[in-house]
């Protein structure tokens, strides 16, 4: 009896051992409280806790349309409370609204979990604006999201716009120049140097587009002659957005809408980017083709990697066959028609913000066309990343992408499945192309016939 009692004891021992040993059922990671602001400023910090035992670190992230626009990790917690302070970026064209804020915990292993809540966001209300150069302060007033000033100015003017907020906060927009201009940067920025000062002028900025409008002196360039239109008359100039333009021996020529807005008293506006321009007289076409150039005097270009960052941003190029046209259907060289899919007669795109670009056509019967990175070696074409915005124009015919070779051509009409041919006149097809993810570029194609722009 002594025996056994002792193998019993023996046996006990082994199972309360292993009951010591096992292993606690691991806890369910859950985030069981939060804190963070209903709404909030573009250009403000937000601080906020998040409750969750047994994690390792907290993630807040500032997500809107599933794009991360600011994120902070968290790594300690006191009495599993993790606390800390998000970011809202303020940028150019930032629209107002609910975005979304995700808390993800990190457990210690692969365990996580996330809640997602919402914040209402929006621009600041700025009690005043003023342009600071140097020790001179020039005071704007605002009408509604413009801020704007006119009087006398001086003859160079550069600086940065200073905003205060009702609270007294100083907030700086400014960069190295009128197209790159950031919240928060400090950097002055040189608008003008001219030889006299200005005894009226309009200096405004725009708190949400951060758009600069200041007086621009009219440049005058001088349309160069083509005797042979085999090779035509070329000049390379340099334009600002917003110049004022005015031609000598334009003649007849078209001048490109895309680039160059017609003021109605024989001069031009250029709305497209600042920078370096080839102008050619296309007398044999009829117009004056606009092309962007590097800053090293080459055909702009615009290119990608494979992880979809853009690495040059000047200029997209667009050919096709030549039943349609710009401004016209058809033009002659040396007594013979354009060529199809010719590299040489490749339309440039106006690039009208720093991720768009537009280009207006007139398009006919049968056409087709593609969008490319370069001009005469063809480059990598677009394929088919199109997003294509409003295919259907007006119910009669669709803009459609053909499989994966990146044509454009026109499709079938919906109110007549066997009727595939646009009036002789042509139709005015705008397209403007959202380039700020290039793996999946939105184009947007707007119906512009009735307004008789080209």
């Amino acid at each position: 009896m002594k025996k056994i009692a002792t193998i019993l004891l023996a046996a006990a021992a082994i199972v309360f051992a292993a009951a010591c040993q096992k292993t606690p059922e691991a806890v369910k990671l859950e985030i069981s409280n939060y804190t963070l602001a209903e709404s909030a400023s573009f250009g403000e910090s937000v601080g906020f806790t998040v409750t969750v035992p047994s994690a390792s670190n907290v993630t807040a992230a500032l997500i809107k349309d599933g794009k991360q626009l600011s994120s902070v990790t968290v790594r300690e917690a006191v009495a599993d409370v993790y606390s800390g302070t998000l970011s809202i970026p303020y940028t150019k064209n930032i629209a107002d609204g609910d975005y979304d804020v995700m808390f993800m915990a990190m457990g210690n292993g692969s365990d996580r979990a996330e809640k997602t809540v919402k914040i209402a966001l929006a621009h600041p209300e700025f009690a005043s604006v003023a342009f600071v150069s140097g020790s001179e302060k020039i005071e704007l007033t605002a009408s509604e999201t413009v801020w704007s000033y006119t009087g006398a100015l001086p003859a160079e003017l550069s600086g940065v716009f200073e905003a205060k907020t009702a609270s007294g906060k100083v907030c700086t927009f400014g960069g190295s120049n009128v197209d790159n201009i950031e919240f928060g940067n400090a950097s002055s920025v040189a608008l003008y140097s001219y030889a006299e000062a200005i005894p009226e002028g309009t200096l405004s900025f725009d708190v949400v587009s951060f758009n600069v409008k200041y007086p621009l002196e009219a440049l005058y360039v001088i349309v160069p002659e083509t005797a042979d239109p085999a090779f035509p008359g070329i000049i390379d100039v340099e334009f600002k957005k917003g110049q004022i333009v005015a031609f000598a021996g334009l003649g007849d020529l078209w001048v490109d809408i895309d680039f160059f807005e017609n003021n109605g008293d024989g001069t031009y506006t250029f709305r497209a980017e600042g920078g370096k321009y080839r102008l050619t007289n296309q007398a044999d076409w009829g117009s004056l083709r606009t092309e962007r150039l590097s800053d090293n005097g080459d055909l702009g270009q615009f290119r990608w990697d494979e992880m979809g960052n853009i690495t040059v941003n000047e200029a997209i190029w667009v050919l096709g066959n030549y039943n349609f046209g710009k401004p016209d259907m058809r033009a002659t060289r040396d007594g013979r028609n354009f060529s199809d899919w010719e590299t040489y007669d490749g339309y440039c795109m106006a690039k009208i913000d720093d991720y768009k670009y537009q280009v207006t056509l007139r398009v006919y019967n049968y056409a087709s066309w593609k969008f490319f990175q370069t001009k005469l070696d063809w480059g990598d074409i677009y394929s088919s990343n199109y997003d294509v915005v409003n295919s259907s124009i007006d119910k009669c015919f669709l803009i459609s992408v053909a499989g994966s070779d990146g044509n454009f051509q026109q499709g079938q009409s919906i109110l007549d499945p066997n009727k595939f041919e646009y009036p002789e006149t042509g139709v005015v097809l705008r397209f403007t192309f959202d380039v700020s993810n290039p793996l999946g570029i939105k184009a947007v194609v707007e119906d512009v016939t009735d307004q008789n722009i080209m």
